[in-house]
């Protein structure tokens, strides 16, 4: 066994305990810290108290190994601040599946398991490999890479939804930001970790043709813009983990993302959280609970303000 083994920790995602004891035994010839989850209701729990450096989904369908990881995506912000890397195991029915969905990254990597396969070191060599990229990474030190090294591509998460028909009509409004600049009007990126506050500004600015995108925390809109830049922002200040003062740092630190205005959303009129935003460079604030008639002023003028500059 080597160091980096037996210091990094190995997740097996399943509902079937004994794929997980096979798939266990053939970790522990080369890991000593292999775990299961093995139980739905705890899947968050088992994240977070193992916080795995690589994540084996050991379902026998590939659409179980997405609902999972869609379901942990949404439910668990430690898998968004945990670097990991995903494994899914595949039928030999699904492989040209499991290799779309890892070209795409919504996983890193697949291997032909079932039926078992007479490659069982595969495995090993997969997790090998998947701690190697995460060394490499860390030695990197690329400041936005490490903040969204694990955070997949909104835009692919929602394809993820629409092929798997779940709750389509919900999140048809989130469409990928580089297919929104196709359109005509102007595209917002909303963030947010608060699903609510969503629903309440696409309200607000509907039939204004603006198209709305959605991120759920400061890293994942970092992802999302290190794609295609929205043409203007709209930052929540209190969120978890990183703030949108923080977000907003980083934001200004990029070359290529200081120039997208930014309205910061907050809950009070403080004149201190005011100063800061401004500080940081945002372009203006609202205040909650957000009036439609301010909004929608603050919005025009920032845009019409940006195409000017």
């Amino acid at each position: 066994m080597t160091t980096s083994a037996i210091s990094s920790k190995i997740l097996i995602a399943t509902d079937i305990i004994d794929d997980a004891g096979l798939v266990r035994g053939i970790l522990h010839e080369a890991f000593n810290e292999v775990f299961i989850s093995s139980d739905a209701d705890h899947a968050v729990a088992d994240f977070v108290r193992h916080r795995p450096d690589v994540l084996v989904l050991a379902f026998n369908t590939l659409e179980k190994s997405e609902r999972y990881y869609l379901s942990m995506y949404r439910l668990c912000p430690e898998i968004h601040q945990q670097p990991h890397r995903t494994i899914i195991l595949s039928s030999k029915d699904e492989v040209r599946r499991a290799y779309e969905l890892c070209m795409k990254d919504i996983f890193d990597d697949y291997i032909l398991f079932w039926p078992m396969t007479y490659d069982a070191p595969r495995l090993n060599m997969s997790v090998h490999n998947a701690l190697r990229e995460l060394a490499s990474l860390n030695s990197v030190g690329d400041r936005v890479a490490e903040l969204t090294v694990h955070s997949r591509p909104l835009a692919e998460m929602e394809k993820m939804l629409d092929t798997l028909r779940v709750d389509k009509t919900k999140h048809n409004d989130t469409s990928n930001i580089a297919e929104q600049a196709k359109l005509s009007g102007p595209n917002i990126l909303v963030v947010d970790d608060d699903d609510f506050q969503h629903k309440l500004i696409l309200k607000l600015l509907e039939g204004k043709n603006y198209h709305l995108t959605f991120a759920t925390s400061g890293s994942e809109a970092l992802n999302m813009m290190s794609k295609a830049q929205p043409d203007l922002i709209l930052m929540d200040v209190m969120m978890p983990e990183m703030d949108g003062l923080e977000t907003m740092r980083n934001l200004k630190a990029e070359p290529k993302l200081s120039k997208i205005p930014v309205i910061m959303i907050t809950g009070k009129s403080d004149g201190q959280i005011v100063s800061n935003s401004m500080k940081v460079g945002a372009a203006d604030f609202v205040v909650k609970p957000i009036d439609k008639a301010t909004l929608i002023a603050k919005v025009k003028h920032v845009l019409g303000k940006a195409k000017v500059d």
